[in-house]
């Protein structure tokens, strides 16, 4: 069960149709540049782990929770059952449906790409494209969502000295951005040296001026 965090523009109008900004582990306040252009939504997993994961893997290390790999259970709550309950209350534009993530969040929404065609916008910062066979699905498998404005942001030494899978972090990351280049026909592709939880100011401040744009 998806929880959510709505919030709406102070002036918000209902004859007026707002872009929607869906945001994977609900962390609004990186997107307060926003708030008076579009509605913002905070999604909150019941496990990110699970939800977050495209398909069953073991943990990253011993003693770790495994990965419960239910992303389409979860992408079908959200574009199903959220995403209509959202346009049954508020006015909203179908054409600039925004959907997003840091980390595991970017990870699935990355992978939202290949299974609906749902959102006009994807964005992920730090996705976690190490995750087991997530570079050769990208590779095997067609995006379906051809169309979407794509954004997606990485670090260059994210993972180092983990001494796991997450060492090969930037490895999968460039592999990830160079697949998605090839299929998408408006992609965006931004690295920085920094980690995965460096830098966080500038990278959200880059990604709020490319979605600004969007809007």
């Amino acid at each position: 069960m998806i929880q959510t965090k709505l919030s709406l523009p102070q002036n918000y109008d209902s004859h007026h149709a707002y872009p929607l900004i869906l945001i994977n582990d609900g962390d609004l306040h990186h997107f307060n540049a926003l708030k008076e252009k579009a509605i913002l939504v905070g999604l909150l997993p019941e496990n990110r782990l699970v939800d977050y994961t495209p398909w069953q893997a073991t943990g990253i290390r011993t003693g770790a929770e495994n990965f419960g790999g239910q992303a389409d259970e979860y992408h079908n709550e959200l574009f199903h059952k959220v995403l209509p309950e959202l346009q049954s209350k508020y006015s909203i534009d179908t054409n600039k449906i925004f959907y997003g993530g840091y980390s595991l969040g970017g990870l699935a929404a990355v992978y939202s790409l290949y299974r609906t065609n749902i959102p006009s916008a994807v964005f992920s910062i730090c996705g976690s494209f190490w995750y087991p066979e997530f570079v050769n699905f990208c590779k095997e498998n067609p995006v379906i969502n051809q169309n979407a404005s794509v954004y997606v942001y990485n670090g260059k030494t994210e993972g180092s000295h983990h001494n796991n899978i997450l060492d090969n972090a930037p490895k999968c990351a460039e592999e990830i951005h160079s697949s998605l280049q090839k299929q998408l026909n408006h992609f965006i592709s931004v690295f920085d040296d920094f980690g995965h939880h460096e830098n966080l100011t500038n990278r959200y401040k880059a990604l709020s001026d490319w979605l600004e744009r969007q809007l």
